[in-house]
């Protein structure tokens, strides 16, 4: 863990100097209004800065493929400076940037008689840097005072119904492949800063860190009681619908679990892990019935999600997910289309019936 500032300018002033010298036990809060605890110690802005020149100047797509990934990957490990923590506010993929936007979308379909989807209703709080920072530090390195504190600040914030679940995530990670960590039930409302602590962390180990939001939205009961995968996410049914907000084309609706995607990955996962494996066995069980009823919505998915994009104010391709829930059909989750998995599951004819060559 690195040094404890007082203050930001000391830490500009001193981060050469004093950013690495260990802290074995740290007293009091480890955050406040103008100070924060950094972990690393790294150069950040003129890291970015460097590679940010090296990709304009790189010629071949695929090294600047690769540099573009690895900022990607720093912006979501480092300590926060204000710069990073301005650009990581800019981040399209973060949930206040395309939110307002799908919500507003949503609610013109439904004043033109369009019906058909739900938002599940949500609270989004972009975290001052202080706090964002906090949360980016490794939960075990954290303390119980500083813990106590975030808990009873984000408590405050969001007021929350005692008596209802939520689901929780960072601006661009839900953290579903441990799902007991993103499902809160009310005994855990208390600990909510810690499990978006918890939630942050993972994000950034996988390149998710890019955010200074956290989330909590709505939690959507399972009426069909469908059997879980991932520490007890149920298998509901979603669509991944590819759009074109500047030519509000529909590109392509495909299947969010994929047979071939979800067999392959968790078939050779479970061959060190016998849990993933269960999820592998209880994946192709139900593979027929998450089969049959993509194929028996897909068309009124199509339709309806066509309004929606007709009136989505964003500009570029973006993924649109759709989540089912018995007889309710749910948006639940936007990402740029360059930024989201299942890509190639797109129609190559399609893709040259609109012209679109993936990045």
């Amino acid at each position: 863990m690195g040094a404890y500032y007082d203050t930001l300018k000391e830490l500009q002033t001193k981060i050469i100097s004093k950013a690495l010298l260990p802290i074995k036990k740290f007293q009091g809060v480890m955050f406040k209004p103008d100070s924060y605890m950094r972990t690393d110690g790294l150069p950040v802005d003129k890291t970015i800065a460097n590679l940010e020149k090296n990709i304009v100047e790189q010629s071949d797509p695929k090294e600047k493929a690769k540099l573009e990934a690895l900022l990607e990957r720093i912006e979501s490990v480092s300590d926060l400076t204000e710069n990073l923590y301005d650009r990581l506010n800019e981040n399209p993929n973060t949930f206040s940037y395309w939110f307002p936007a799908l919500l507003k979308s949503n609610r013109k379909c439904i004043r033109d008689g369009h019906t058909f989807f739900k938002i599940p209703a949500s609270s989004c709080i972009t975290l001052p840097l202080p706090l964002s920072q906090f949360m980016r530090i490794e939960y075990q390195n954290t303390n119980d005072e500083s813990r106590k504190k975030f808990n009873k600040i984000l408590l405050e914030k969001l007021n929350l119904d005692k008596n209802k679940h939520y689901f929780i995530k960072n601006g661009v990670f839900s953290g579903k492949f441990e799902w007991r960590n993103c499902h809160i039930v009310p005994s855990e409302q208390n600990q909510i800063g810690e499990y978006f602590q918890v939630v942050n962390n993972h994000a950034m180990l996988v390149g998710a860190g890019r955010t200074n939001d956290i989330v909590v939205r709505e939690y959507i009961d399972d009426p069909e009681h469908r059997p879980t995968i991932y520490n007890g996410m149920p298998l509901r049914t979603e669509f991944r619908c590819f759009i074109d907000c500047d030519t509000k084309d529909l590109i392509q609706t495909v299947p969010y679990w994929n047979p071939l995607v979800m067999k392959k990955v968790l078939q050779s996962q479970g061959q060190q892990n016998k849990s993933i494996y269960k999820w592998y066995e209880t994946y192709k069980w139900f593979e027929e019935v998450l089969n049959q009823d993509f194929n028996a919505n897909i068309g009124r998915i199509n339709k309806n999600i066509q309004y929606v994009i007709n009136k989505l104010d964003l500009r570029g391709r973006w993924s649109l997910d759709v989540m089912k829930s018995e007889n309710d059909f749910y948006l639940i989750d936007m990402a740029e289309m360059k930024s989201s998995a299942l890509t190639e599951l797109i129609n190559p004819s399609r893709l040259n019936e609109l012209k679109i060559k993936l990045e």
